[in-house]
C-alpha cells in the first residue's frame, strides 16, 4: 500500500509541476519535455531488464495512436488548462478519466454497463459539472476553456486506455509505455519547436526543476511504479489511486501555490469519486471475446 500512496503523491504533485512549468513554456513544449524525459527514464529501466521496444510497423502504429490520445493531446490540454484555471480544479476535472474509460469501453469493446454503473456515470458527470462551476455566473470564457481542456484530457486518456486494452495487452506494460513515449517525443517535437519559437521560452531554476520532476518522476517513474502497484495489489486495489490523486493535488495547490479553497471543488470531487466507485464496483459484466491483440 505504501507504493499506492507514493504513486498518488507523485501524480498529485504533477499538477503543481505543470502549473509552474507552463509559466515559462508553451503547453506543447511542457508536454514534449515531460514525454521525452519520461521516455529516457523508461529506456533506462528497459536496458537494466534486458528488454527492447518493438519497432515493426504494426507496433509503431499502435504506439502512435496511444501516445496521441494518451500523452500528446492530454498532456498539452492539461498544460493549456492550467494557464486558465487552478491546478486543484484541473486535478478534480481530470479525475473524470475512469468515467470516460468505462463509457468508451462500453461503446468500443461492447462491455455491458449495469444499471449501477450507468447511475455512477451520471453522478460522476454531475460532479465534474459542479467542480467546474458550469452554470455559475462568474465562469468566464478563459476559465471555461481551461475547464473543458482538463475534461477533454480525461476523455483522451479514456480513449487511450480502451485502445491499449485491445491492441497492447500482449507485451510487457513497461515496454508499451516506453514505446508510446518514444514515439510521442518524436511526433511532438516539431510542434513544440514551432510554438516555442513563436511563444518564447522563459526559464528559471524553479521552472526547470518543475519540468524535470514532471518528466522523470511524474511521467517516467510513475509509469514504472503504477505497474508495480498493479502487479502487487491487483488492478482493483490499484484503482484506489484515482480517488487519492485529487485530494493530494487540491491540498498541494492550496498550501504551496496559495490557490483559493472552494467548496464546490470538495462537493464536485466527492460526487465524481462516488461515480467512479459505482462504475468500478465489481460485478458480472459480459465482455466479448473480440478484445484481441493484433
Amino acid at each position: 500500500m505504501r507504493r499506492l500512496f507514493l504513486l498518488a503523491f507523485i501524480w498529485g504533485w504533477s499538477f503543481l509541476f505543470i502549473k509552474v512549468a507552463v509559466e515559462g513554456l508553451t503547453p506543447t513544449t511542457v508536454a514534449w519535455a515531460r514525454i521525452t524525459l519520461g521516455a529516457l527514464v523508461l529506456h533506462l529501466v528497459l536496458r537494466s531488464r534486458g528488454l527492447r521496444v518493438p519497432t515493426d510497423p504494426v507496433m509503431l502504429r499502435h504506439f502512435a495512436t496511444v501516445t496521441l490520445f494518451g500523452n500528446i493531446i492530454p498532456f498539452s490540454l492539461l498544460a493549456f488548462g492550467e494557464q486558465h484555471i487552478t491546478s486543484a480544479l484541473t486535478a478534480v476535472l481530470n479525475a473524470s478519466t475512469p468515467l470516460f474509460t468505462a463509457l468508451f469501453a462500453a461503446i468500443a469493446l461492447r462491455e455491458r454497463l449495469r444499471p449501477g454503473q450507468i447511475a455512477g456515470l451520471v453522478v460522476g458527470v454531475v460532479g465534474v459539472a459542479v467542480a467546474a462551476g458550469f452554470g455559475v455566473a462568474d465562469l468566464h470564457g478563459s476559465s471555461l476553456a481551461g475547464s473543458l481542456a482538463a475534461i477533454a484530457a480525461g476523455a483522451g486518456y479514456g480513449v487511450a486506455f480502451v485502445y491499449m486494452r485491445r491492441h497492447l495487452v500482449g507485451i510487457p506494460p513497461v515496454v508499451a509505455a516506453a514505446g508510446q513515449l518514444s514515439v510521442g517525443a518524436v511526433l511532438l517535437f516539431p510542434v513544440a519547436a514551432v510554438t516555442s519559437a513563436l511563444g518564447g521560452v522563459a526559464l528559471t531554476p524553479t521552472r526547470v526543476l518543475a519540468i524535470v520532476l514532471l518528466g522523470t518522476m511524474g511521467t517516467g517513474l510513475a509509469y514504472v511504479l503504477s505497474y508495480r502497484v498493479i502487479a502487487d495489489l491487483g488492478a482493483t486495489t490499484a484503482s484506489l489511486v484515482t480517488y487519492i490523486i485529487p485530494v493530494v493535488a487540491v491540498v498541494v495547490g492550496i498550501v504551496v501555490l496559495g490557490e483559493q479553497f472552494e467548496w464546490r471543488l470538495v462537493l464536485g470531487g466527492a460526487l465524481t469519486i462516488t461515480g467512479i466507485a459505482a462504475v468500478n464496483r465489481p460485478g458480472r459484466v459480459r465482455t466479448p471475446a473480440a478484445s484481441h491483440v493484433e
